[in-house]
């Protein structure tokens, strides 16, 4: 049986969304390089956005920290980011985040 190969988009995804966990549960060191900044979204309240994943939109809480995962992603060209308080992986516009790098 043959192995099917990744595409490199998607072993650069796998890669980062790895960076990130390790760096939320603080297992990150030196040889994974710099550390990946975060990001909140703007506002109060509960905001609605796609997960392919889940294949529907799920409600997130402003407010919410998150880690861009790829800038300009799929058709929507939003930002696919993944939120630190319920792990998920969702399309955003880049509009509605804000910039806390270290916070």
């Amino acid at each position: 049986m043959e192995k099917t190969k990744k595409k490199p988009k998607d072993t650069e995804l796998e890669e980062r969304l790895k960076k990130i966990i390790k760096q939320i549960s603080g297992s990150v060191d030196e040889e994974h390089g710099e550390l990946i900044p975060e990001v909140s979204i703007t506002g109060k309240g509960i905001i609605f956005c796609y997960s392919s994943i889940e294949r529907s939109f799920v409600s997130i809480n402003r407010g919410t920290k998150a880690y861009i995962v790829r800038e300009n992603y799929g058709y929507s060209k939003k930002v696919l980011i993944y939120t630190v308080e319920r792990g998920h992986l969702v399309e955003i516009e880049k509009e509605e985040l804000i910039y806390t790098r270290f916070d």
